[in-house]
Formats: structure tokens, sequence, C-alpha cells
């Protein structure tokens, strides 16, 4: 069995696997994928026995953005392996050829969306939220308001589409959005989404992502995600043209969305969560000094200096900080009893739960019996707070 990087010639193949084990609707995002000059075959894995290829992962590359610094990120997307070559521990292999590809290129964390538990055993936690559900209420019929109407989107609807989004993600702490030439490609022709655009006027004021539920919410529904409106008209319009389907109607919350719901929606019970993956989290903090610093000048200790010891058990990361500005971030040793010197302690594989602040310090805290902050609580809510989050994956 050799696992390496993916030819042309073998392209065909991973097509095959993928529309095998994952559906028809990965021959054109496979196709694209290899076609884009920010992926390529080339940031395709695959394992190959007597010339097969019997399994195959995709690497793309994203960018969060926290508190306006940027963040490279990897993901690996696309996971297949035929049925009869599983549990040959084929996926960690690829994993590992996958995450030293990421690391070449100066990704400072990775993201995977998938199988429950799974990931984890790749070094990845679940540490960014995703937007929950809201169900139509049965019987709630909304009204689209006159002059309205909805359409399937158009790839020169791009450029509104991105831009509806951004304004969606605007003064959010965490976001990660999709390119207008990405939105160009999803809603064309060899696209696998259905985006409708809800205009009036010829102006559009929303747009949504229209596809099926989640299985877990039972039966068949009809999901609106991705969603991304300019007031009440549009995502009336959008839900009444959803409802025309006949079948339950759900709907992601996001900001600027929310409040219209209340009225004729209730939060489903269902929720998820993105894997994340930090490898070196002294790079990533380092990386976020800026941000860490207007957390300081904003607070009540902008015009004190000190020293973070946070603990990660095996290693430590040790922030310098003074006059409302933290000046270095370096690796120390472990310290197995930190709180014993004014540190705080949280275990390895909730660090990228505590910097991309799902719950921040004090909630980790409250969550986790591992996670000790002791004296240092002051400092690590004002470095670490739980912070809003807005993620679109390249899917």
């Amino acid at each position: 069995m050799e696992v390496r990087a993916a030819r042309e010639s073998e392209l065909e193949q991973i097509i095959a696997l993928q529309v095998e084990r994952n559906g028809a609707e990965c021959d054109p995002m496979i196709r694209a994928l290899a076609a884009d000059p920010d992926v390529g075959i080339e940031r395709f894995s695959v394992a190959v026995e007597c010339g097969q290829v019997v399994s195959s992962i995709a690497l793309m590359a994203q960018t969060f953005r926290l508190d306006g610094v940027s963040i490279p990120i990897g993901q690996p997307e696309f996971v297949a392996t035929a049925v009869a070559q599983e549990r040959r521990g084929l996926i960690r292999r690829q994993m590992e050829l996958l995450h030293s590809w990421s690391a070449e290129r100066g990704d400072l964390t990775q993201i995977i969306a998938g199988i429950p538990y799974f990931y984890r055993r790749f070094g990845y936690e679940y540490a960014i939220g995703m937007p929950p559900f809201r169900l139509v209420v049965p019987g709630a019929r909304p009204e689209t308001r006159e002059g309205w109407t909805v359409r399937d989107a158009l790839p020169d609807d791009a450029g509104a589409i991105t831009a509806l989004n951004a304004e969606r993600q605007r003064d959010i702490d965490l976001t990660c959005g999709r390119s207008e030439r990405w939105w160009r490609w999803w809603i064309g022709p060899h696209g696998p989404g259905q985006v409708w655009v809800a205009e009036r006027a010829g102006d559009i004021g929303g747009a949504a992502w229209m596809g099926d539920g989640p299985t877990s919410m039972g039966g068949a529904v009809t999901a609106l995600m991705h969603v991304a409106v300019a007031g009440d008209d549009a995502i009336r319009a959008l839900l009444a043209h959803a409802a025309t389907l006949g079948r339950p109607v759900v709907i992601e919350e996001r900001r600027g969305v929310t409040p219209l719901l209340d009225p004729v929606t209730v939060r489903h019970p269902r929720t998820y969560a993105l894997y994340v993956r930090v490898p070196d989290p002294v790079r990533l903090v380092d990386c976020l000094r800026p941000v860490l610093s207007d957390r300081l000048r904003r607070s009540p200790l902008r015009g004190s200096s000190g020293r973070l010891l946070l603990s990660l058990y095996t290693t430590s990361i040790l922030l310098s900080y003074a006059d409302g500005e933290v000046v270095s971030v370096e690796a120390g040793p472990g310290e197995q009893n930190p709180v014993d010197k004014g540190g705080a302690g949280v275990p390895p594989d909730l660090i990228a739960t505590l910097i991309y602040g799902r719950y921040g310090a004090s909630g980790l805290d409250a969550r986790h019996d591992d996670v000790r902050l002791g004296p240092a609580a002051p400092v690590m809510d004002i470095l670490f707070p739980r912070m809003q989050a807005d993620i679109a994956t390249s899917l």
C-alpha cells in the first residue's frame, strides 16, 4: 500500500471512489478542486494498492479572520475509503501526510466537518460552534410581501450574495467567508448547490442555500443555510418559497436573521460544532498578539505588567505583557500544578476551544474539571473571552 500525493492520471479513480462513498454531487466538486490553483490534484492524497486508488482525501485552503488578524487554515475534506479497505489505518496515514503539507505552507490550524468522534483520533476537537437550526412552526405560513419574488441564483448574482454575507459578518469576532469566485462556481452550471435569491424591483435583498436537512432531524426536511438578508421582507420571501416544497422547513440562525424568525420558528435541539486542530499553540497565540494586546488595552489591566503561565501539562505557553501590550509569547516546560505558581492549566485537547472562544476561559473552567484558572482567572478571561463566530467552510 502506497500513500502519497495524487497524480493527474488518477483523477477519474478518485472521482469514482468519492461518488461511491459520498454521493454523486462529489463529481463536479472534485473536478473543480483539481482545477483550482489553490488546491490542484497534488493536494489530494491517495492510498494506492496494485495501481488502484482505494482511499483519498483533499486538502483545501481557508483563512480565518479573528478581530482583524488573518489565520491561514488547512481543511481536509472529501474523505473516502473503499469498503473492502476500511480499518487498515489508511485515513490516519493520509491525515499525517496532509498535516505535513498544511504545516509546510504555514497553516496555523486545521478544520474539518464530519463523522462524530472519528477525527478526535487525529488531534481534532469540537472547538467552534456552528449555527443552530430553527424549525418553522407547523401551521405558520410566512407570506411573501408585495413586490418580492424568489428565483434560482445566477452566476452574475455572486457579487450581491458575497456583499450580503460580508455585511452579516461585520463586527463578528471570528469569521470565515466564501469569495465571489466560490459563489460564482457554486451557483454555476457545474456547481452542486441550489442557491435562491429574494429580490424586489431587480434588487437582491436576500440569499440562501437550499438543501436537505440533517438526517438527525428525522424525515425529509428542507434546510435553508448560509442565509444572508437585508431585512424582514427578504427572509419572509425565502421561507414562503421553501414552504411550497411541501416539507418541514428548518433555517440556520445567523446574525441579522434570528430576530426576524422569532414569530414563526422555534429552536431545534440539534447542535453541532466544527472540528479544529491546533498543532502548535505557541505559534497561533503569537500570531494573535495584536488581538490579545487590544483586549488588554480595553481592560482594567491596561496599565499592568506581568507574566501568564498557561500550562498544557506536558508543555506551557508563557505570555509576557506590559502597559496593555503582550510583548512576547514563548514555549515553556510542562507544569503539573500551574495554579500554585499563579498560572492556569488547560488540557491540550481543549486549547483550540480556548483560543477560538467557544465558551471563554471561565466558561471552559465551568465545563471541565481539569481546566484550572486559579488566581490567573482575571487575565485569562481578558485574553481568552467568549467570542461570536460565523464560519462558512469551503463546502
